[in-house]
């Protein structure tokens, strides 16, 4: 038998070795080690290989979580689902869907996740989930599933309760309501929905279901049973900040005074309490005390910040809190009464408005004076602004290779040249202290303000070679030929101007109310261009030979010229908000996860996105594609793959006697290559005669773009002469 594990990884294939007729055999085995490179491949945006570079682990709204000694399940907005075992990542699992994940449970070690449009997916192994069969179909969102070793119970709309005894063939059972349903629970033998206005349901199998009083009109939004299985309690929490339990889940449901009046989404018990978490709310409730403690306000230091909070789970003397935009924080306590909480990690969560890549580099910019750079569109760093900045709200950012210029509201203007600084790092070598001076580039790193030349906000910016663009409220346009002394332009129209672009023989500036002024090279005198709509035309960009306009209610024009424009089909009606291009494909982002494509400006198609985030921004740099919008969300994608092939940078083997008798080959290999690449880890034992079959894909998630992967096998059946080699995967 075979055992292979990818250290941290996205997917994991079991693989078995043909137990041919072979003699005993010898360790250590020889092997030969190669990498290999797959056919090329045209550019393509591969929807499961959307990957979050902020907020980390993931951006996605956290509706469910459940952890158990070795694994934790979150479920979200955009068919997002993430699986993290001991001591790996949260990866994210195929699940081939876009529906909104509502809730998680698990059935032994089959995994079930339910959602919208009546959607329910099994998995027996957390990587790739299957559309589960519905007697009848419905398209009735299930809010809430819960299981149990015999059955398993999705509650949802219009009274929607479905079973089923294996988490894949699913049949619909009568409630005897047509209230919706919003969780459901399980303990000692019973099963507890609950919804709105009060709704409860109670069942001892499942299919038949009773109504209890609960005593309230607010609405319900989760139940759980809290405790061992004989000895536990239900407690289901709602708006308002009703908190309900019952050791049975029948009347009376008595009320625990959770002491607020805003919504609850979420309770759970560890060995020192209770926890209820919703909107701004973290409250804690040590056991046998009737007092409970706001960790938001009372907490003098690391308290949690004021957030939406959506699920949480508690385990020994620990919490979990997970909420909106994928924020996810831990509380861990000495003493069993106060609790110290951390983001985990800590990623910034403020909107970005723009991106832009100048000189290499990316960079991002949004509320809070929020400037963030990255080199290659994984790891983004956050720089350093003015303190009288520091409220700043920066929209737009552009450049050239060696000038940055960053705008906001007020007039605010942030620059950012090209150049070196020497910065002294200190040492202490044995007893001696040592100080090195190191020159930095400053270029995206160090940010000084411009003097005020205006204080009406500003959005749009444009560079080329010795002359920049500003645009901005009130129909105002400033032209400079070094981004320091700066001119006033007369323009035609008192309407906002939130974008600016440059052409080879004419400006643009586009804005509310349907605005379109024209320019020509340099800027000096603005006409207006009518196009016949009052929808704001929100961004404009010069790519390829051609002005994209793309705004308000789906719009999208294009021109070459600036002069004559062409109105295009976008096929939605949602707001747009940038354009860009990489290898041949174009690009727009929009509200609610919007992202079109398309070949030639005229069809535009809609491209799966793994969450519902509004988008503001996007930029490209080698074939990557970057998307960015509101609470800090940065997405990424490798349109055009890399394909350097993956090396072997090492590798060690050993052998262990284990407590079962079973003596184990162990192989540790170091595979290194580009991050974001997919590949295959295949092995032959003959060149000449054997194919060469795939032990496992894998991914390089890490950005030092290397990875660990160990190989156990009993030694019974480990050839004496093995080859590997890498084959990556367009």
């Amino acid at each position: 038998m075979d055992i292979f594990l990818q250290v941290a990884t996205v997917r994991r294939q079991a693989f078995h070795s043909a137990q041919a007729s072979l003699a005993r055999l010898c360790w250590p085995i020889l092997i030969s080690l190669f990498a290999f490179l797959s056919t090329a491949t045209s550019a393509e945006v591969r929807s499961e290989r959307w990957r979050w570079s902020n907020p980390l682990p993931h951006g996605n709204n956290v509706l469910d979580m459940l952890v158990t000694s070795d694994l934790a399940v979150q479920v979200g907005d955009g068919g997002t689902l993430y699986v993290q075992r001991t001591d790996e990542r949260w990866a994210p699992a195929i699940t081939g869907t876009t529906n909104y994940l509502r809730s998680v449970a698990l059935m032994g070690e089959r995994f079930i996740a339910t959602g919208e449009n009546g959607c329910i997916l099994w998995s027996d192994d957390g990587d790739s989930f299957h559309p589960a069969q519905l007697t009848p179909s419905t398209t009735d969102w299930f809010e809430g599933v819960v299981a149990s070793a015999q059955r398993a119970v999705a509650v949802g709309d219009y009274g929607s309760i479905y079973t089923s005894t294996n988490g894949m063939a699913w049949t619909k059972a009568v409630s005897g309501t047509t209230g919706w349903l919003r969780g459901v629970a399980f303990g000692n033998g019973t099963y507890v929905a609950v919804g709105e206005y009060g709704k409860i349901l109670r069942s001892t199998g499942g299919t038949s279901w009773s109504t209890v009083s609960s005593g309230t009109s607010s609405h319900l939004n989760r139940v759980r049973y809290l405790g061992s299985a004989a000895s536990g309690k239900f407690v289901t929490v709602g708006n308002g900040g009703v908190t309900l339990a019952s050791t049975t889940g029948l009347a009376p449901w008595t009320s625990l005074n959770g002491g607020t009046t805003n919504n609850l989404y979420d309770v759970a018990i560890n060995d020192t309490g209770m926890l209820l978490v919703g909107d701004q709310e973290v409250r804690f409730r040590a056991t046998g005390d009737s007092a409970w403690s706001d960790q938001i306000t009372d907490l003098p230091t690391n308290a949690p910040p004021a957030w939406v909070y959506l699920s949480t789970c508690g385990q020994s003397n620990a919490w979990l809190v997970a909420g909106r935009t994928g924020f996810l924080i831990e509380g861990r306590s000495t003493n069993g009464i106060d609790y110290g909480w951390q983001p985990s990690p800590d990623s910034p969560h403020a909107w970005l408005w723009d991106v832009t890549v100048q000189n290499g580099i990316y960079v991002a910019v949004g509320d809070l004076a929020n400037i963030q750079t990255s080199l290659d569109g994984i790891l983004w760093a956050r720089e350093v602004v003015p303190v009288p900045h520091t409220n700043t709200v920066l929209l737009g950012v552009g450049g050239t290779t060696n000038l940055l210029l960053a705008v906001g509201n007020a007039g605010n203007v942030l620059i950012s040249r090209a150049g070196l600084v020497d910065i002294s790092i200190t040492n202490q070598i044995g007893e001696n202290i040592v100080v090195t001076n190191v020159p930095v580039e400053t270029f995206g790193l160090v940010w000084t303000n411009l003097p005020s030349f205006t204080t009406n906000s500003l959005q749009g910016i444009a560079a080329s070679d010795n002359f920049f663009i500003v645009s901005g409220e009130s129909g105002k346009i400033f032209t400079s030929p070094d981004a320091t002394n700066w001119t006033a332009r007369t323009t035609p129209t008192a309407n906002f101007l939130s974008s600016v672009a440059i052409g080879p023989n004419a400006c643009v500036a586009v804005g509310d109310k349907g605005t379109l002024l024209r320019a020509g090279p340099d800027g000096a005198t603005w006409t207006s261009v009518p196009l016949g709509t009052a929808n704001w035309l929100y961004r404009v960009r010069w790519l390829d030979n051609q002005f994209v306009v793309v705004g308000q209610n789906g719009t999208v024009y294009t021109s070459p010229d600036a002069t004559n424009w062409t109105a295009r089909t976008s096929g939605t009606t949602r707001w747009l908000t940038d354009a860009t291009r990489v290898d041949g494909i174009w690009f727009i982002t929009g509200y609610q996860g919007t992202l079109l494509t398309s070949t030639d400006l005229a069809n535009w198609t809609r491209l799966p996105l793994p969450t519902i985030k509004s988008l503001f921004a996007a930029a490209t740099k080698d074939g990557q594609l970057v998307v960015a919008g509101i609470e800090g969300v940065i997405l990424r994608n490798r349109v055009v793959p890399q394909m350097s092939p993956v090396n072997f940078l090492g590798y060690n083997q050993s052998v262990i006697a284990d407590s079962d008798s079973t003596t184990n080959a162990y192989e540790l290999f170091l595979l290194g290559g580009l991050p974001d690449q997919f590949f295959q880890f295949q092995s032959n034992t003959n060149l000449a005669l054997a194919p060469w079959g795939t032990n496992a894909v894998l991914e390089l998630f890490d950005p030092s773009g290397t990875i660990y992967v160990l190989r156990t096998r009993d030694v019974l059946y480990t050839p004496p002469a093995e080859y590997y080699r890498t084959l990556l995967l367009p």
